[in-house]
């Protein structure tokens, strides 16, 4: 993949993102650093970078999808408020890791991967 100046930016908003991100939030986060992709450009990029195996989709249970980085070193589950939309990554050993051998073995299921998210109110929302 040929490395333009657009598709730079559009790699570090994801980089320093830190948060699952929609199309739209991808693309406006890369105008505010000085380049302007347009959404079918954005689209296209975080297909290719799909496809490839960096990018992932993440399930928040929205009308739009969200991407993030895929860090082959690290797993990604979230804490979702249903209250003001926060999404908060878990930085706590993943409870389903465990279950994969089992898979395996009861299931002849191989898993590459899997997602969890958990959907209710953040400390600010529950008061």
């Amino acid at each position: 993949m040929r490395i333009t100046q657009v598709r730079r930016q559009l790699l570090e908003v994801l980089f320093e993102a830190g948060e699952p991100l929609t199309l739209n939030e991808i693309r406006d986060r890369a105008v505010a650093k000085g380049t302007s992709p347009d959404y079918a450009t954005v689209f296209r990029m975080v297909s290719l970078l799909e496809q490839m195996r960096v990018v992932k989709k993440v399930n928040l249970q929205r009308a739009c999808s969200y991407f993030e980085l895929r860090d082959p070193a690290r797993h990604y589950d979230h804490l979702v408020c249903t209250g003001c939309g926060k999404v908060v990554l878990l930085d706590l050993p993943c409870p389903v890791e465990q279950y994969s051998e089992r898979l395996q073995s009861t299931y002849g299921f191989r898993a590459d991967g899997h997602s969890l998210e958990f959907f209710g109110q953040c400390r600010e929302c529950v008061v």
